[in-house]
């Protein structure tokens, strides 16, 4: 048997997987995410992230009509607290 053209074969076919794969992450993935749908509803925005230090941030997140600040780790998120809107939009400018 000719092992050169069953090698060639394989490798023809890793590639056209490969290439698959990275297409489908690139393209089509995104368009399937399940947060978009959240943000184009416009009930969910992150408006600021401010990372404290490797696995400490803070999070300033518009849910609705409140604005609320969270504390986030590696293991949990914790609302630390509420902005009213005119405070919110005050942080926002400066």
């Amino acid at each position: 048997m000719d092992f050169t053209w069953l090698f060639l074969q394989m490798l023809l076919a890793l590639v056209v997987v490969c290439v698959g794969a990275i297409l489908i992450l690139r393209f089509v993935l995104p368009r399937l995410a399940f947060a978009k749908k959240w943000q184009k509803d416009g009930h969910f925005e992150l408006i600021s992230r401010f990372g404290l230090d490797f696995r400490r941030t803070l999070y300033l997140v518009r849910v609705g009509k409140r604005y609320l600040v969270l504390g986030g780790t590696d293991q949990n998120v914790q609302l630390l607290t509420e902005l009213s809107p005119g405070e919110a939009n005050d942080k926002i400018k400066n």
